[in-house]
């Protein structure tokens, strides 16, 4: 499988950031290739989707007309957002069929692994905020914290949306695909409940008008 570093230059667009000379931000790069070369040696389903992921929510941000520094930001998040996983037994993330409830509480802490996990790299970019908060809701039902709205951080909404879309339209270790269709009709009729609506529109309109596809 390519990397991180392969797919998403990070370090590219040196001028963007006065602050950070290129050595820094090649450490930058090279420690997300490594975070995410660890998650697919561990777990090559979700390093894989990670990468689609990133790609989605990247061509978003590009239609929403998100600063290309930002986006830079958003392609880490997108590559980490699911890297909490790695503290998650690998029966429970495969489990065909049904899991408990106790099993589900236990992958509802993926989003603070993965913050725990990152808390120690000094990202130029709120990439900590965007593992932690990418399986909140607009309409407060999603976790770790139930937060509301546009408390949200915006990069985390886009995953969100990003999240639900390949989850749905790919295949699962434990079912096939549902179809870009279900996928698209999830994000339809719950934009402005779960999903920031502007977002939602974003990439319907991304996948339907412009003919986005996943390139791995």
């Amino acid at each position: 499988m390519e990397t991180a570093a392969n797919l998403f230059k990070i370090n590219s667009g040196i001028e963007e950031y006065p602050d950070l000379n290129e050595e820094i931000l090649a450490v930058l790069n090279g420690a997300v290739d490594v975070l995410t070369t660890i998650c697919s040696l561990i777990d090559s389903y979700t390093a894989n989707h990670q990468l689609r992921v990133a790609q989605l929510a990247c061509a978003i941000a590009e239609k929403i007309g998100m600063p290309k520094k930002q986006i830079h930001g958003l392609q880490i998040g997108s590559l980490l957002h699911d890297i909490g996983k790695v503290a998650i037994p690998k029966d429970i993330l495969s489990k065909y069929g049904a899991i408990s409830e106790h099993e589900f509480g236990i992958i509802k802490s993926h989003p603070q692994n993965g913050y725990k996990i990152l808390s120690k790299i000094k990202f130029p970019w709120p990439v900590q905020k965007m593992v932690l908060e990418h399986h909140e809701r607009m309409n407060g039902t999603g976790y770790p914290v139930g937060l509301l709205g546009d408390d949200i951080l915006l990069e985390a909404r886009i995953i969100a949306v990003a999240d639900v879309v390949e989850a749905i339209s790919s295949h699962r270790p434990y079912r096939s695909s549902l179809g870009m269709e279900t996928a698209i009709n999830e994000i339809r009729e719950n934009k402005g409940v779960l999903y920031d609506e502007h977002i939602a529109k974003a990439c319907i309109r991304l996948i339907m008008e412009d003919n986005f596809e996943f390139s791995s």
